[in-house]
């Protein structure tokens, strides 16, 4: 990602196979549309889309979309930055400072900003700052609908309504099935609808367990030169 001043040193490292292509949106079509349309317009317009919020229980693509939505960024060759909440304990709210000349920024887990008060005031100003300049689009994600949240700064609460917001629902079964089966693409991996459908059956069925046994699952069939088949599924997850 580029960087806009010196002293912006947030680490990003982003996953390449989290893009908009290995998102099975289900439910969230409308969600994902109004990522990719961030950057209909061409950089320094104005933008209407300055600030979305995106809300769900965890493991249901939160992150996967900011991934994306970075991706696409850098495909129209516009400058973002990705930062998570959980990375806050080694960073500082200054950091936050000058992010607002980034043409996109994504803030991850803002309900990790419960009693950090200082932290809660640094988005609150960034908000303003945002929306003040208008040319940048901001994309905030957390656990709950904005007024459901557990901070203790009201105007923040009231600023991420200002927003689109979207809730991200869950996928059904057979669309699990077919999340299973593109991520596996993306890594090089030939998996049947049987397969897929024996590991939502049999394994948690949340996506990042999911997805958790897709890595293992990966690591073992480049290691053993086998191809993913039911029998194998059973013996590497002790199924």
């Amino acid at each position: 990602m580029g960087q806009v001043n010196n002293q912006l040193t947030l680490p990003v490292g982003l996953k390449d196979t989290e893009s908009f292509a290995s998102f099975i949106a289900g439910q969230n079509v409308q969600a994902c549309s109004h990522l990719n349309a961030l950057f209909s317009q061409n950089e320094g317009e104005q933008t209407n889309n300055w600030l979305t919020y995106l809300f769900s229980d965890s493991g249901l693509g939160k992150s996967h979309l900011l991934y994306a939505t970075c991706q696409q960024a850098e495909l129209m060759d516009a400058s973002c930055i990705y930062f998570s909440f959980n990375e806050k304990p080694y960073m500082s709210p200054d950091m936050l400072l000058g992010l607002e000349d980034y043409r996109l920024i994504c803030l991850d887990d803002i309900e990790k900003l419960q009693g950090e008060r200082e932290w809660q005031v640094a988005v609150f100003d960034l908000i303003n700052r945002v929306k003040e300049q208008a040319k940048c689009s901001l994309v905030i994600t957390g656990n709950q609908p904005p007024k459901q949240l557990s901070l203790e700064l009201p105007d923040l609460i009231s600023r991420l309504s200002w927003g689109t917001n979207f809730q991200l629902f869950s996928l059904t079964d057979e669309q699990r099935q077919q999340a299973l089966i593109v991520k596996a693409q993306h890594r090089g991996l030939n998996m049947s609808k049987e397969v897929a459908k024996f590991l939502v059956n049999h394994w948690q069925r949340d996506m990042p367990a999911l997805i958790a046994s897709l890595d293992i699952l990966d690591e073992q069939s480049l290691q053993q030169q086998r191809k993913l088949s039911i029998p194998f599924v059973k013996a590497i997850l002790a199924l």
